[in-house]
């Protein structure tokens, strides 16, 4: 037989032992409900875009240098003049070139009448920038550090403003914000990605705690941005994405919230979802409608405001109802997290990868 149609077959195979059936979803959320009790949105999109500009003012923010110290001192001012909140942070390391201990932190703010004892939910982003720009379309650039405009600051804008209005205006206190550092690494000296998020689901700040569930916010600030559901989100999630969406679509955001299945993205909310929390990653499209990733163009010039209202009046809405009304929380289905689907991605694409090697070879032998 033809090796191409083996490998083709193959994928098949994976595909077909790989796809579990999504989480049911609830027919009795309605958003015209959440919808009809807000006259008004409080997150203000003109902050969260001031929030971007401080950020990327500051510079490159990778781990181990002054702009990324700079940035933790910019989370805690932010916050910091409000006596409600409670400030910690996580300390480790990671040895990088030469032998180098870099240090790592991860920035944790809770409202300071938070019971830990009841349910509660993160909301998460990473606060590190890309050290590498290998994606930018300049070979002589792609050693040069990322700004990160939406990918790593409009996460912690948005995270910052949600956690300020849901506190001020609506006295909910049932979350915490978690910014996460070395996310954003992978492949730079050896390094793996989501450094961060996988030490704080093995802490005493994760573990035995009761979570209800987590949000990431990541590349939430692009021009002309669309959020698909990512596939792991929704796999594992999908009561969560399909309430968000719905959300969306409800207020007028559809042309942002694209409902339909996007890709599967090692992120942020991968190791929660490893230890069985639900969790979803709201995520731009980057690399194809987002071009600036992993750029030295990352920049304000490709920030809108209206992508963050977007983002920001939707989750307003939906997490004041998860706060005022949680009873469809506590019938979240529960799920033993498996990494056969993201392996699959990975398994496909080198399978692929192998028949367009092939295909080569095939051409080159008849030259």
């Amino acid at each position: 037989m033809n090796p191409n149609k083996w490998i083709l077959i193959f994928v098949c195979i994976l595909w077909n032992s790989s796809v579990i059936a999504p989480l049911s979803v609830s027919s009795s959320f309605s958003p015209t409900d959440i919808i009809s009790t807000q006259d008004h949105f409080d997150f203000n999109s003109t902050r969260a875009y001031e929030i971007i500009q401080k950020q990327v003012d500051i510079g490159p923010r990778h781990p181990g240098s002054d702009g990324i110290e700079k940035t933790r001192l910019l989370i805690a001012s932010e916050l910091l003049p409000d006596s409600e909140w409670v400030i910690s942070y996580q300390n480790f390391s990671k040895i990088w070139m030469e032998n180098q201990n870099i240090s790592l932190v991860n920035i944790i703010c809770r409202p300071i009448d938070l019971d830990s004892t009841q349910p509660y939910f993160l909301l998460l982003a990473h606060y590190d920038t890309r050290l590498w720009a290998d994606k930018d379309p300049d070979p002589l650039k792609r050693k040069h550090p990322v700004l990160g405009a939406n990918d790593g600051a409009s996460g912690v804008a948005m995270v910052l403003e949600l956690g300020r209005v849901l506190l001020e205006y609506h006295n909910i206190t049932n979350f915490k914000l978690v910014f996460f550092d070395g996310e954003d690494q992978g492949n730079i000296y050896g390094w793996d990605w989501i450094l961060g998020s996988r030490f704080f689901v093995n802490s005493d700040e994760f573990l035995n705690q009761e979570i209800s569930f987590a949000i990431l916010f990541d590349m939430v600030a692009g021009t002309n941005a669309t959020f698909k559901r990512e596939k792991n989100s929704d796999k594992w999630a999908a009561e969560l994405v399909t309430k968000i969406w719905n959300v969306a679509s409800a207020l007028g955001f559809n042309n942002y919230f694209l409902n339909q299945s996007g890709r599967g993205i090692i992120d942020d909310h991968i190791p929660i979802l490893e230890k069985g929390v639900p969790a979803i990653d709201i995520i731009d499209e980057f690399g194809i409608r987002y071009k600036p990733w992993h750029t030295t163009f990352d920049n304000m010039t490709f920030i809108d405001e209206n992508t963050l209202k977007a983002v920001g009046w939707t989750s307003e809405s939906i997490l004041i109802e998860f706060s005022t009304s949680p009873e469809w929380l506590s019938n979240l289905s529960s799920f033993t997290f498996q990494t056969q689907f993201i392996l699959f991605d990975w398994i496909s694409g080198t399978l692929l990868l192998m028949l367009g090697i092939l295909n080569r070879k095939r051409k080159i032998s008849r030259i």
